[in-house]
């Protein structure tokens, strides 16, 4: 048993066993989930939803598993980065078998709406049950990637048999630049059958991925003293968001987008208008739901302001249309603010963000209906006097990911800022003849009586770069219905979970 924890033996036996009781003993508390099944996976979710574990704070989490193991008398090891295996023997007539690897992300992307108090580094998850569904109370519910890290532990602890033996793989930082799979140790996986449990649409075996890479960049800003103006402040709310991988061809509206048109509109019709801050988005896999601009204006323009983003409220809903249905436009008076870019500053920053792509950048020749490339304007922030952006690229091939990050680093260069592109991850090429593809849908057609939908996704998963540092697996990935994920209107199906973890148990004992 090896372990990266720097704690003294003593001192980490006591912290183990603290987080692991507090985090049962809230299970045991929340109400919203006490009767329903399968129990042990429900108890797990209710336990790691008491642990805040927002992307690279997954420690008090990633010690809650590390207890499971040391309760349940298990085996496990952790790496320099910080993930975490614990291997199960197998039992009955498969103890003998080829170990099965299943794997789950430990960390969760922590969104809510600006009006939301919540702190994501201390204050738990707040469960809520809505007839079939299980959601959170305004913020992120963190089922992405929770009910497989909730699956996997139910497993370790299981006494079903036949198993194999399996090993669980938690890795961490999935959320924020896939760290815990890019620096995953190989000699910490023994198994070539991999398992991935963060899917979100029951009946979907995905068996490829696309790569992907975020590029980012910063424009400096020269600042002067407000004038004698009134402050105003221009919002762009009600966007249902969502994940920008999965729900990218949706075309559901982008807060930055929106909100770099009505800035434009505003720079053109009120010349004296002048901005002091500009922030919205925040994940770069989170398509952005809100926009906020504090801007001063010269008072007899107040009107006008106002009149512009009604204006272009009426044109957003208009374009549209259902797909943001809650969609809202308001300019407001507010303080007037201290300092304001100087110059030319402020078009600047308004023809960088609008000369920025965000979308569906091609579909895919080998597949049917599936993108094959696009890029997220994920955030954007004024932080220490200039203006920070925050890009997400992802493709099926190599090269176009790298194409649609030059686009991105070029809109920045012309403005005058400077772009940094992080290193890419790597696709999951997809394996229709896949041997453990073939037993999946064996045992789905034998548990359901009906054929699943088989496929890849435009989303990064760890699959593939999970192969690319170990070698020589087979995969797969599936996981219950889920909604909303990356957003406050996150949903988990409590009947699809309680048949997904009946599918896993059969296809583990198929295996």
């Amino acid at each position: 048993m090896a372990s990266a924890d720097k704690r003294s033996a003593t001192e980490n036996e006591g912290h183990l066993c603290s987080i692991h009781d507090f985090a049962l003993e809230s299970s045991r508390m929340n109400e919203a989930i006490a009767n329903l099944e399968p129990e042990a996976v429900w108890r797990h979710f209710a336990a790691i939803s008491a642990i805040p574990r927002c992307s690279k704070k997954e420690e008090n989490v990633r010690d809650y598993v590390i207890g499971v193991a040391r309760a349940a008398g298990l085996d496990y090891q952790t790496d320099a980065v910080g993930n975490v295996v614990v291997r199960r023997p197998g039992a009955g007539a498969s103890s003998a078998s080829a170990p099965v690897s299943l794997q789950g992300h430990l960390d969760m992307v922590c969104e809510k709406n600006m009006d939301v108090e919540h702190d994501f580094d201390t204050d738990p998850i707040s469960l809520l049950v809505d007839g079939d569904w299980l959601t959170a109370d305004r913020t992120t519910l963190g089922a992405d990637n929770g009910i497989a890290v909730a699956m996997m532990l139910a497993i370790l602890e299981s006494d079903e048999t036949p198993l194999p033996p399996i090993e669980c793989i938690f890795t961490v930082d999935e959320e924020t630049g896939l760290t815990g799979a890019l620096q995953i140790d190989p000699a910490i996986v023994t198994g070539r059958t991999l398992i991935n449990l963060d899917t979100e649409e029951e009946g979907f075996f995905c068996i490829g991925c696309a790569g992907g890479k975020n590029t980012y960049g910063t424009l400096p800003l020269v600042w002067e003293d407000a004038g004698t103006g009134t402050g105003m402040i221009v919002r762009v709310t009600g966007l249902r968001g969502g994940h920008s991988g999965v729900e990218i061809h949706q075309e559901r509206g982008n807060s930055l987008v929106l909100g770099s048109r009505l800035l434009d509109r505003i720079l053109r019709e009120v010349p004296g208008a002048r901005v002091a801050d500009l922030r919205g988005g925040d994940k770069h896999n989170a398509i952005p739901r809100e926009f906020q601009a504090v801007l001063e204006v010269p008072s007899g323009d107040v009107a006008t302001v106002q009149s512009v983003v009604t204006a272009m409220e009426a044109d957003f809903r208009d374009e549209l249309g259902d797909r943001e249905p809650h969609l809202a436009a308001a300019a407001e008076r507010t303080d007037r603010p201290d300092r304001v870019i100087a110059g030319d500053g402020a078009r600047r920053v308004a023809d960088l963000l609008l000369s920025l792509p965000h979308g569906v950048l091609g579909m895919s020749h080998d597949v049917p209906g599936l993108v094959e490339t696009s890029t997220n304007l994920a955030a954007v922030r004024i932080e220490d006097g200039a203006l920070s952006l925050l890009t997400s690229q992802r493709s099926s091939r190599g090269s176009l990911i790298e194409w649609a990050s030059d686009v991105v680093c070029a809109a920045i260069r012309l403005a005058g800022g400077t772009p940094r592109a992080a290193e890419a991850y790597p696709a999951w090429p997809p394996r229709p003849d896949s041997p453990l593809l073939r037993t999946a849908v064996e045992v789905y057609r034998r548990v359901t009586g009906a054929d699943p939908e088989v496929g890849a996704f435009h989303a990064g998963l760890e699959c593939g770069v999970i192969n690319d540092r170990v070698g020589g697996m087979d995969m797969i990935s599936f996981g219950p219905d889920m909604t909303g994920v990356h957003t406050p209107d996150e949903r988990l199906n409590i009947p699809s979970t309680a048949r997904t973890w009946t599918l896993l148990l059969e296809l583990l004992r198929a295996l």
